[in-house]
């Protein structure tokens, strides 16, 4: 054991030591447990001033915490301008998407002047919304419907029986083509405070609102009631543009007095971009709610579902995009894994293509299969295992800045998952050593493989070098363990790193 500290010591020591836009070599002999060559490349920081700390990660492989709910299964598609490319669709076919959210647009498909209806209506860039939706049908195993605002001139509550033919045609026609739809939204953060341009939505009170929930679900109640899906339509709400705890404590409280018997709140959805700074707040939104909803003698097992998160809300911005680039991944990563180990039913990436705002897209605008480094997240995220087994980080701060880490396990290895977290402004890289403890028998005395991914200022960046954007490996090694493992790696600020371990076939 102090020899395996005193090789991780002189590790640290050479990486704090040396300026990094030097190639470290490090060299680690193990006595027993680990022989291992590992090579550390890194460019010049982005960030003068770089401060430098020391984290240990800790996974105890026998500890399991339960079924690990990817957070790549979950994602936003917007439309239903710029479809994706052939390339972008095979990225995502390969993430096993198990919901996707999409939207139904009542001002493009009914038009409030002429009073028709055109359910495949084209986009101002041409773009029909059949070939949009096609796509998130074709390669997510659910998909969730955000049912939009019908236009200003007849979303009226005192007449408002015209937006609700409009919204109940709507969800039969596009429920028809599309049966995998199991969840509608209704409306898009009705509590808006900003200004919008004229004739744009313009948001709700509660009250209003909810006026208009009741109407959702008397629409949702029939529209299952006349097709008898296979897969029934649930409705939530109110999706709020944060967790905006005043509108949906009393949206609740609507809900709660509310004597109809067909009434039905299957899920309740918001939006999360408030905690750049505190990432760590958002793990207690979870048991919030459940509060709420016993508070109310409602069911506190209603799935919560964030059906957007970040840290750029609207056309906002950090401080470069090339920094941006990296902050985005990063903070998705974090925000994830608070909203996993706080239970969160369903938390969705946003977005695969972003239509305005660059540094919160997957894919690379107007280059297919290229990918941000965002885009490489999700796919180290789709190489997790099967179970997530404990991992704890002396280099996380309680506000959740600093170093994470998520574990997995299965038949075939261990995935841990590291991220050093440090938002817009923050300025420090991490000497992260890394413990596997108490491996599985399966995987115990024999020789392992470890492969290692990193996305970083220099690696797998788009922004770097657009010819090699997708994920590629950085390291690879043999290495001989008895039940644990040990290594370690730099983590330059806002670098997101992927440590696979593997059995080799005999």
């Amino acid at each position: 054991m102090g020899e395996r500290r005193n090789d991780l010591s002189i590790l640290r020591e050479q990486l704090l030591a040396r300026p990094v836009r030097r190639l470290l070599a490090v060299c680690l002999v193990v006595a027993v447990a680990v022989v291992s060559c590992t090579v550390f490349r890194g460019g010049k920081s982005p960030r003068a001033a770089e401060r430098r700390a020391e984290s240990t990660v800790t996974v105890s492989a026998d500890r399991v915490l339960g079924r690990f709910d990817n957070p790549a299964w979950y994602g936003n598609q917007t439309g239903p301008t710029s479809p994706l490319g052939p390339r972008d669709l095979r990225a995502l076919d390969a993430l096993d998407v198990h919901v996707a959210r999409v939207w139904a647009l009542p001002r493009g498909y009914y038009n409030a002047t002429t009073r028709r209806f055109d359910f495949d209506f084209a986009a101002d860039d041409g773009s029909a919304a059949y070939r949009y939706i096609d796509q998130p049908a074709r390669y997510a195993q659910r998909l969730l419907v955000n049912l939009g605002e019908c236009a200003p001139q007849i979303l009226t509550l005192s007449a408002p029986r015209t937006c609700r033919a409009v919204l109940r045609d709507g969800l039969l026609a596009y429920k028809r083509r599309y049966p995998s739809i199991q969840y509608v939204e209704l409306f898009n953060e009705p509590d808006k405070t900003w200004a919008v341009p004229s004739g744009h939505w313009e948001g709700l009170t509660v009250e209003d609102y909810y006026r208009w929930y009741r109407i959702g679900y008397s629409v949702v109640n029939e529209v299952n009631h006349h097709l008898h899906p296979a897969i029934p339509l649930r409705l939530g709400g109110p999706a709020t543009a944060t967790f905006d705890e005043s509108f949906l404590r009393r949206f609740l409280d609507w809900y709660a007095r509310d004597p109809d018997r067909a009434k039905r709140l299957d899920f309740i959805s918001y939006h999360q971009y408030k905690h750049a700074a505190d990432p760590a707040r958002v793990g207690a939104e979870k048991q919030t709610v459940r509060r709420w909803l016993s508070s109310r003698r409602l069911d506190p097992d209603t799935p919560v579902f964030v059906t957007e998160y970040g840290v750029f809300p609207g056309d906002a911005t950090g401080t470069t995009l090339n920094a941006d680039l990296l902050t985005q991944a990063a903070a998705m990563e974090t925000l994830a894994y608070y909203y996993i180990n706080s239970g969160m039913d369903l938390e969705m990436h946003w977005a695969y293509s972003h239509p305005t705002n660059p540094r919160k897209s997957m894919f690379v605008s107007g280059v297919d299969g290229a990918v941000y480094p965002y885009g490489n997240l999700l796919t180290m995220q789709s190489m997790m295992k099967d179970q997530q087994v404990s991992a704890t980080s002396d280099g996380l701060s309680r506000t959740g800045i600093g170093v994470n880490a998520l574990a997995t396990v299965d038949a075939s290895g261990v995935a841990v998952l590291t991220t050093n977290y440090q938002g817009s402004r923050g300025e420090a890289s991490h000497v992260v050593s890394l413990y596997l403890d108490r491996l599985p028998p399966r995987l115990a005395h024999r020789r392992l493989q470890l492969d290692r991914y990193v996305v970083d200022s220099t690696h797998n960046n788009y922004a770097h070098d657009p010819s090699s954007s997708s994920l590629e490996r950085v390291e690879r090694r043999i290495i001989h363990a008895d039940d644990r493992i040990e290594t370690g790696f730099r983590l330059e600020p806002n670098a997101v790193t992927l440590v696979v371990i593997s059995a080799l076939r005999t």
